[in-house]
């Protein structure tokens, strides 16, 4: 199937626009791809792989996960904290780099035009039962945290994967109510992408400060529990969270090809139910991830999911909603200044720890 062409004067008016205003990725599985390839005997992972794509498209913060896979968490605690140590590593020589936890330290990076990376951790399966573990997490530099991944844990059940279509039941368990508590208390910020819909629904209850959906897409335009019901979104929106523009193609249902398309549709539906301020890029760009892991593993790579062959072709999708009729105003507040506002105030002023 064709997809979008994009036309001459749109692609301009973007690449202005990604000059001219700060980008933000709300979802990168960047941490455990760097530990991954430094395992591997890599170095300058974030240089080789990653940073001119990110100038390419003018990304000024990066929101990590730190995502233990299933084969590794029998010692998840331990593979989070190496994680977060290789990336450390990886950056200590990087100047143009910076990792940041605090809205002081994010501002700053962004006057010193700098690309922020902000830490969280994708799924608290590791810390067992014990949501004290989440201050020793924050020490490390974790700025925020889902409670699950698309499996089941000891805070809550994950929605089922991408590529299947099945409800997931049961909600927040008791440790989950307490782990949500504890990370309020922390101001450890709150993501409920992969939480299935039962537990979207106890989070919206509890919850009393704004949380996000980093990766998230609509519901009503591609059918998949990954994704957000009309309702869902507007919850979402009504407690002043944001949803993360996802570009994996088993959620935006582009597995004809029509990536672009699909992305505008998804904007295009949740301009519609939530307004232009609660909408944001959350790509999750995967298949970097996916390569190094299954050549650790000796394993094929499986065929490519990105929407976006790079950060850099963030540029094209800009484009596309220009020329799909969203103003430049809303696009540029989609591109990145939805989300950054969403850090600066939900973030503490500065890091206690």
């Amino acid at each position: 199937m064709k997809d979008i062409q994009i036309e001459e004067k749109y692609r301009r008016q973007a690449e202005k626009l990604h000059r001219e205003n700060l980008a933000v990725d709300a979802h990168l599985d960047l941490a455990g791809e760097v530990l991954i390839r430094r395992q591997l005997g890599e170095r300058d992972i974030v240089r080789h792989h990653y940073l001119d794509d990110w100038k390419r498209g003018g990304f000024s913060l990066i929101v990590s996960s730190v995502f233990v896979e299933n084969r590794n968490l029998s010692n998840g605690f331990e593979n989070a904290l190496q994680q977060i140590d290789a990336l450390k590593k990886d950056l200590a020589d990087q100047a143009e780099v910076r990792l940041v936890s605090c809205a002081d330290s994010l501002k700053k990076a962004i006057a010193e035009k700098k690309i922020a990376i902000l830490l969280y951790m994708e799924g608290l399966e590791v810390i067992g039962e014990d949501p004290e573990l989440l201050t020793e997490l924050k020490k490390q530099g974790i700025s925020g945290a889902s409670l699950v991944w698309s499996r089941k844990g000891t805070f809550a059940n994950g929605c089922c994967r991408a590529t299947e279509h099945r409800q997931v039941r049961g909600g927040l368990t008791t440790h989950g109510r307490n782990a949500v508590r504890k990370m309020e208390e922390l101001s450890l910020f709150l993501d409920v992408s992969h939480l299935n819909d039962k537990g979207f629904e106890d989070i919206q209850a509890i919850a009393e400060r704004p949380f996000i959906a980093t990766h998230s897409n609509s519901r009503s335009v591609y059918d998949s529990y990954r994704n957000l019901t009309d309702e869902q979104l507007r919850k979402l929106a009504g407690q002043g969270g944001i949803a993360g523009l996802n570009a994996c193609k088993y959620i935006t249902g582009s597995l004809s090809g029509n990536h672009l398309e699909m992305l505008c549709r998804h904007v295009q539906k949740e301009l519609e139910i939530m307004g232009e301020e609660h909408i944001g890029y959350g790509f999750d760009l995967c298949d970097s991830y996916t390569t190094a892991s299954c050549r650790q593993q000796g394993k094929q790579s499986s065929e490519a999911e990105d929407c976006l062959k790079d950060h850099g072709d963030a540029v094209l999708l800009t484009a596309a909603l220009l020329q799909q009729g969203i103003s430049q105003e809303t696009v540029r507040k989609i591109i990145g200044e939805n989300f950054l506002n969403y850090f600066l105030e939900i973030l503490p002023e500065r890091n206690t720890y």
